[in-house]
């Protein structure tokens, strides 16, 4: 799915829930909740890094924040079964527990987006450049599939690319021995260069790193 297509399934529970303030009937509810229902399920999907409920991230905070209306609406759903008019907090509750959900789930697809692909230096990786090391890490995270997450480090100036079983390996740049700073993955006292990557789009350089972190998994 697209990124575009993505928040457009925030934009539609935010779609539903005006209805449903200005009219909260089992109807609208019913409405709001089908919107919510598939939301949540992509937060909970497990197709890309942040969702393995293993490692905390930014996909389960969305995924909690959509099982909390959820249980909001279920109660609504009880009253309204009882033949009973939901009070006004009631609606308020259900109301802003929407609005932090679809902005929870707004943030984890703008932090989920691969990284701009025009050609950069890495070795000088900054807001200035438009990516940053943790960028790079981010999108190798991508690539290596479910269970693995990117932190970023001070500044973004490092990655910690980490599964769930709890193996870790730095990306950063420092002296390696040669005239500038080079780009390197690093798994305990096992480090591992990447030469000659000025010019490479960040695209490129996730793709390196990750297949680095296969390497090394593997040796």
């Amino acid at each position: 799915m697209t990124p575009a297509l993505v928040t457009e399934l925030a934009t539609a529970v935010r779609a539903t829930l005006a209805p449903f303030v200005s009219d909260p009937t089992a109807g609208t509810l019913c409405d709001l909740s089908l919107a919510l229902t598939r939301m949540s399920a992509y937060a909970d999907s497990g197709n890309s890094t942040g969702r393995d409920r293993e490692i905390p991230g930014y996909w389960i905070d969305s995924s909690a924040a959509c099982d909390h209306v959820h249980e909001h609406i279920q109660n609504m759903n009880s009253t309204f079964a009882t033949g009973t008019a939901p009070t006004e907090l009631d609606v308020r509750t259900v109301k802003y527990a929407v609005l932090a959900a679809t902005a929870l789930f707004d943030d984890a697809a703008r932090r989920d987006a691969p990284p701009q692909t025009d050609a950069h230096d890495p070795h000088g990786a900054s807001p200035e450049n438009g990516f940053s090391v943790f960028d790079i890490a981010h999108a190798a995270a991508h690539l290596l599939g479910s269970g693995w997450q990117a932190a970023a480090g001070l500044h973004n100036t490092r990655g910690v690319i980490q599964h769930s079983d709890g193996t870790a390996y730095l990306l950063t740049v420092g002296d390696v021995g040669d005239t500038e700073p080079e780009l390197y993955v690093e798994n305990g006292d096992t480090r591992h260069v990447l030469w000659n990557t000025d010019g490479e789009d960040p695209a490129t350089l996730a793709r390196l790193v990750a297949d680095t972190i296969r390497d090394l998994a593997l040796a």
